[in-house]
């Protein structure tokens, strides 16, 4: 028989620490910097340096191209070779030295000979722009240097370097052509390479200690908060929660520790209502259960008891379990958002009315007295079943915390296209501190339970769900010794 096991997330990989994290990120991002200094420092500088003096040596053409004719040209050369390490020579068309300026070792040009200068020169483009070739060289005397023969760490001599040559055409001053020259060592010295080398070298173990301390640091100062709040939200689920010694240390970790303090005041404030619901739940359950077996047992023990007045309490108080369950499943589907309304035009008035005269034949013989007068009859685009469950409910809390005169009274008013229903008491009415809490599931006034006179006596937050489903406003008023006033608005159909 196959089985279908779920395969659980490896813990040591996939959720690791903040603090691992923020170190591993921390590092990561050193060691990838120090890479790309390594790479363009060492690796790639050869590259970077031939590249910026082949820059450099075409800037000095284009200067000395516009100073051709120039009484001062030769020391504009001399300052321009001297500054940049490169030697430059000014040729006629015939091959003649006109103007130059010697400031390296081992000159490509001055090692040239007349041949070979006068082909470089007629490979010169037309147009003005700069022939540049790149040339591997042999220094002078480097082939009678032997390091070997000298005691001590003696630095060694390349073989070869690299000498890169420009060649310009120019117009000179009395109109003929003539030819730059340039040249220049570009490999770059060892020296300067081992310098580098040892620098970075420094760097690197200065950033990478440096960077170990750092994100040791940041990452403890960072997850310690994160995970004093998790040990301290922890007994969240019981109600409790104090925030943590450094949970306040961050902008974003003060609010969410503020938020898990409402969380925590909620959960207990839910908890709490939660059991007194059901308790009263219990108690309206207990009572109407007690009277059917009371009535029950009597009639069954006593001959002539099974009358027709106590068949009906059997009746009424089945009939009380039938409607508490019912709320409660209503309830239930409301909040779990499963109950479809039917929208469609009916009479809200009619509705009204019809709940008024149903609700006053079963109260009227304890003395209760329900008013309601319209001035017309409107009508409303609405579930007509789900009003009429919110008009029930709330006549139901009416007659249940109505005054000593048993009186309720129902008004319709109509405003600016809509119809405004009201349900008075004259009860003791609710502080200004329970009002706002009133709509809330669980909340029941602070007062001992009482007995609804019709329904369940959990209809606030049914009504609630439901108005809140057809996007109704509502609301109720209360002042303590006179009663309250619950009151719903719905758009009138033309």
């Amino acid at each position: 028989m196959a089985t279908n096991t779920r395969r659980q997330p490896p813990l040591c990989r996939e959720n690791r620490g903040i603090h691992h994290r923020v170190m591993r990120t921390l590092m990561v991002f050193v060691v990838a910097v120090l890479s790309l200094l390594w790479v363009f420092q060492i690796v790639l500088l050869d590259e970077f340096y031939r590249w910026s003096k082949t820059y450099q040596m075409r800037q000095t053409s284009d200067v000395l191209s516009a100073n051709i004719d120039n009484a001062e040209l030769e020391d504009l050369m001399n300052h321009l070779a001297g500054r940049s390490g490169m030697c430059i020579v000014l040729l006629s068309e015939h091959g003649k030295t006109i103007a130059a300026s010697e400031d390296i070792q081992y000159c490509l040009i001055h090692r040239m000979s007349k041949a070979d200068r006068t082909f470089w020169c007629s490979l010169a483009p037309e147009d003005g722009s700069v022939l540049t070739e790149l040339f591997n060289v042999a220094p002078q005397m480097g082939d009678r240097f032997n390091p070997r023969s000298f005691q001590g760490h003696v630095p060694q001599v390349k073989d070869e370097q690299q000498a890169l040559l420009c060649v310009r055409r120019v117009t000179l001053g009395d109109g003929t052509t003539g030819y730059l020259l340039l040249n220049a060592i570009i490999t770059p010295l060892d020296a300067t390479v081992d310098t580098l080398r040892t620098q970075l070298v420094v760097i690197t173990i200065v950033v990478l200690l440096g960077a170990v301390l750092l994100a040791l640091t940041i990452s403890r100062r960072l997850a310690r908060p994160i995970i004093e709040t998790n040990n301290a939200a922890r007994s969240l689920s019981r109600g409790e929660y104090h925030p943590p010694e450094h949970g306040s240390e961050y902008k974003e970790m003060a609010e969410l520790n503020q938020t898990l303090v409402l969380a925590a005041k909620e959960l207990s404030r839910v908890d709490a209502l939660q059991n007194e619901l059901i308790a009263n739940i219990g108690h309206d359950l207990r009572t109407p259960l007690t009277m059917i077996g009371g009535y029950a047992e009597v009639m069954r023990d006593i001959p002539g008891e099974a009358t027709p007045e106590n068949l009906q309490i059997v009746i009424d108080e089945t009939a009380r379990l039938t409607s508490l369950v019912s709320e409660l499943l209503d309830f239930s589907r409301l909040q779990a958002g499963s109950a479809e309304l039917s929208i469609a035009a009916f009479d809200l008035t009619d509705a009204v009315e019809r709940i008024v005269q149903r609700v006053a034949r079963m109260t009227e013989k304890d003395g209760y007295r329900l008013i309601f007068t319209p001035d017309e009859h409107i009508a409303v685009q609405a579930d007509e079943e789900r009003i009429e469950q919110v008009v029930y409910n709330l006549i139901g809390n009416a007659l249940t915390y109505t005054g000593e005169d048993k009186t309720v009274t129902i008004r319709q008013m109509v405003t600016d296209g809509h119809v405004r229903i009201d349900v008075c008491d004259t009860g003791k009415g609710i502080s200004e501190e329970e009002l706002p809490l009133i709509w809330n599931r669980y909340y029941r006034a602070k007062e001992s339970h009482r007995r609804a006179v019709i329904g369940s006596g959990l209809g606030l937050s049914i009504v609630q769900s439901i108005l809140e489903k057809h996007g109704a406003r509502y609301g109720v008023e209360s002042t303590v010794g006179q009663g309250t006033r619950f009151w719903f608005e719905l758009t009138v159909t033309e």
